[in-house]
């Protein structure tokens, strides 16, 4: 690590009581904290889904069987596999299954469309995809479009008992009248005919390997993926796990509201959870409130990574208010994605006695880098101090070079053992984020601009330029929803911003200019973009205009257009 400017890293003198400046990890694969874990409590419960749990062995146990039946398709170190489901049991399984067997999970958000699925798994270079039944009629009509190979299909009632087995069962063939058929279809098979009986080949796969391709917008807003190796997880997860040092190993549950196929989630839940041999509790869908509280009254969790508005709106349930659902065992929470207000904090402590404080991450960075004290110290406005061996600066916005004092605003550039290789077969973009310095140390240059205060807190004045923050937590770069309407014939220009709505959450609005002559409405825009986008990225208005701002070289000005329409709301 560098020295910093002045004081150096005066956060370390700010950090909770029991918090180490600097820590140590293991030097190995991801699967080896199951295996840890397996071998220190097997019968601790590993996983709670509905009706069911599962120990840690009987989750490292089908790790086994479902890398040893992937190695059985020819599934090899270093081949990409697509993971397109929302958390479950076979989600958590099949992580571990493609580390152990030495590739690379490529985790896909679950609300995609077929066409957004494939431009990944095309990106990815995928061979292999494990898939809910749900969701593999994308990946059907996908397939022809990716280097697709073999697709394993599971169904959510896998790990459910019996009663409630039979109950999903009857819904889902009330509901859709049918159930998924794989019949016909090349190299697919049932999640039970892949597990095998016998243990997996051994590989070689060390820490610095690849582990993840994440996809992310960046930091330029244009979709790639970010290489994160086994040590990048490895040491994110146990960076996460120093923060809390009255967490106890083997006791604390978890409570995994947010998408595993989300780099906060996958970090500071799963992967933080298994190395210390917590217990999971597994949410499909965090917005659906009344299942969830279900979850936290049966179960106590103690810890809750989340984002404002989920605590928002668990703080303002009427029957969280009038104690029908006790949260009073929650003690930890990290919120990211963005800015925690103080009414929010305020709320959730009083009703939990807990701590929610802020943090701040992103995928380049495995993704957590900062956080506020859990001891009762954090103050709203703050991402808070960079984790144990985390180093930070800030440099002047226009040439990124020079280091700023505390107070001053500048780019906030973040080093460490969680900072990714680079983007997956994009030399140029990885140049511009990764940087080193006189001294060789490998900087990331995250975009956003922030300012350090003398206690070596930080805050952050700018989100990443352009980018929408839905409801739900959910990341929305503008220029895939301009890359949507292009396609469509009648439109010429095109220019996407975010529109606050009230909290933190932003909808999505869209300027379009119309070629001449050409006719279309907002709801014909609208329904095209179904068909190219998930559903929390379609513009929830359009408006229609003769031109749109421009820079002298021809790109339009997302930031006028975010300007005009806060003057039009009067604001």
């Amino acid at each position: 690590m560098t020295s910093h400017p002045g004081d150096q890293r005066p956060w370390h003198h700010h950090y909770q009581q029991g918090v180490p400046a600097e820590i140590t990890w293991p030097d190995g694969r991801l699967d080896d904290l199951l295996h840890a874990a397996t071998s220190e409590y097997p019968e601790n419960q590993a996983i709670v889904f509905f009706d069911r749990s599962l120990t840690y062995e009987q989750v490292n146990r089908t790790v086994d069987r479902l890398a040893a039946g992937l190695q059985a398709k020819g599934l090899k170190p270093g081949d990409r596999v697509s993971l397109f489901m929302p958390n479950c049991p076979q989600l958590i399984i099949a992580y571990y299954a493609v580390w152990r067997c030495g590739a690379v999970a490529v985790p896909s958000n679950p609300l995609y469309t077929a066409a957004e699925f494939a431009h990944q798994a095309r990106d990815a270079g995928s061979r292999y995809a494990i898939v809910l039944s749900m969701m593999y009629d994308r990946v059907r009509e996908a397939r022809d479009e990716t280097p697709i190979e073999h697709v394993v299909v599971t169904n959510i009632k896998e790990y459910f008992k019996g009663p409630l087995r039979a109950l999903f069962t009857l819904l889902r063939e009330k509901k859709e009248g049918h159930r998924i058929d794989t019949t016909g279809d090349a190299h697919t098979y049932e999640w039970g005919d892949v597990l095998a009986d016998d243990p997996p080949q051994q590989v070689d796969v060390f820490a610095g390997d690849l582990a993840m391709l994440m996809y992310t917008g960046g930091t330029t807003g244009v979709p790639k993926a970010a290489m994160l190796t086994h040590e990048n997880m490895v040491a994110n997860s146990q960076q996460v796990r120093a923060w809390a040092p009255e967490a106890e190993a083997g006791r604390e549950v978890m409570m995994t509201a947010l998408p595993l196929t989300h780099s906060y989630s996958a970090t500071a839940a799963m992967n933080h959870s298994i190395s210390a041999g917590y217990t999971q509790l597994l949410i499909p869908d965090a917005r659906d409130l009344a299942m969830l509280l279900k979850v936290v009254n049966a179960h106590r969790p103690t810890f809750f990574p989340g984002v404002p508005t989920l605590f928002s709106a668990i703080s303002r349930h009427r029957h969280v208010i009038d104690g029908k659902y006790d949260v009073s065992s929650i003690r930890w929470c990290i919120s990211g994605a963005a800015a925690l207000s103080p009414d929010v904090k305020r709320k959730f402590d009083e009703l939990t006695g807990g701590q929610l404080v802020e943090g701040y991450g992103l995928s380049e960075a495995s993704p957590v880098t900062h956080a506020n004290p859990l001891d009762g110290s954090a103050e709203t406005g703050f991402i808070g101090y960079p984790l144990p061996n985390t180093d930070c600066r800030i440099v002047d916005e226009e040439t990124e070079t020079e280091v700023v004092g505390a107070g001053e605003r500048g780019v906030l550039c973040v080093s460490g053992p969680q900072v990714m290789q680079g983007y997956w077969r994009m030399p140029e973009a990885t140049a511009d984020v990764l940087r080193a310095d006189a001294s060789g140390t490998l900087w990331l240059h995250t975009g956003d601009i922030a300012v350090m205060d003398e206690r070596g807190r930080f805050s952050v004045v700018d989100r990443k330029k352009d980018m929408i923050l839905a409801a739900g937590g959910f990341n929305v770069y503008p220029r895939e929803v301009e890359d949507a309407l292009f396609e469509h014939p009648a439109v010429v220009d095109v220019g996407v911003i975010g529109v606050p709505v009230g909290g933190q959450d932003q909808r999505v609005k869209a300027f379009v200019v119309l070629d001449e002559g050409a006719a279309a409405d907002e709801d014909e825009l609208i329904s095209f973009c179904r068909e190219r986008l998930a559903r929390y990225k379609l513009p929830n208005t359009i408006e229609f205009r003769t031109e749109l701002p421009k820079t002298f070289v021809g790109k339009v000005l997302r930031r006028e257009l975010a300007a005009e329409e806060q003057a039009s709301q009067g604001d």
